[in-house]
């Protein structure tokens, strides 16, 4: 009798654990399938946005998508790998390259914001982005120096600031003539980098 007990005690215990078992592979599932279906949402909403910043193109400069913008929560995570990765770029070249991709990103993520209603977000984004472009043309003059061949950088920089000042154009315009004066300095260093660059691609 106590046997028959223990073995109908053991096959309880054995149930339990297998009922337990499946509860939580269902509840795993349904996570994931919650954030799988999120993070589709929140890429198609972010192309969107992207694609509605860009639609408008002159220049024929194609800005890097910036994923997380700013105002993300998680966007302290993005800024760290970034610096990161910048740290361990010692090819002169190679970090303008990088440079040049960061101000990009940024320049696009001031638009984004400035679609959002986030003004002072945006402007400090946008300096933020002129400050990696500066530092992506010191970067390629200093690859030059070292008797590098930067023609192909130093056209991307030329292309890049015509399409930085087309972007800054497009949110005077969104701004009106009030408010785009926030962004007064912002144009006063796109026009001197712009000299800069094309100094850059033509000097010997």
């Amino acid at each position: 009798m106590k046997t028959k007990f223990l073995i109908f005690n053991h096959l309880n215990i054995n149930n339990s654990i297998q009922i337990s078992n499946f509860k939580f592979q269902i509840i795993f599932v349904v996570f994931l399938l919650i954030f799988g279906i999120v993070g589709r949402v929140y890429a198609q909403e972010s192309g969107s946005e992207s694609a509605q910043a860009t639609e408008s193109s002159k220049v024929n400069y194609e800005l890097s998508y910036p994923g997380l913008l700013p105002d993300h929560p998680m966007y302290f995570l993005k800024a760290a790998r970034e610096q990161i990765t910048a740290f361990f770029i010692s090819n002169p070249l190679k970090k303008s390259e990088f440079d040049l991709l960061q101000a990009d990103k940024r320049i696009e993520s001031s638009l984004l914001l400035i679609q959002k209603g986030k003004i002072a977000l945006a402007e400090s984004t946008f300096s933020k982005g002129e400050n990696y472009f500066e530092d992506a043309i010191n970067r390629a003059s200093d690859a030059k120096s070292q008797g590098t061949n930067i023609l192909e950088i130093a056209n991307k920089l030329k292309d890049a600031n015509l399409k930085h000042q087309e972007v800054l154009g497009d949110i005077e315009k969104k701004l009106g003539k009030k408010k785009k004066g926030k962004f007064m300095r912002d144009r006063t260093r796109i026009l001197g980098f712009e000299k800069r660059a094309n100094e850059l691609a033509t000097k010997k």
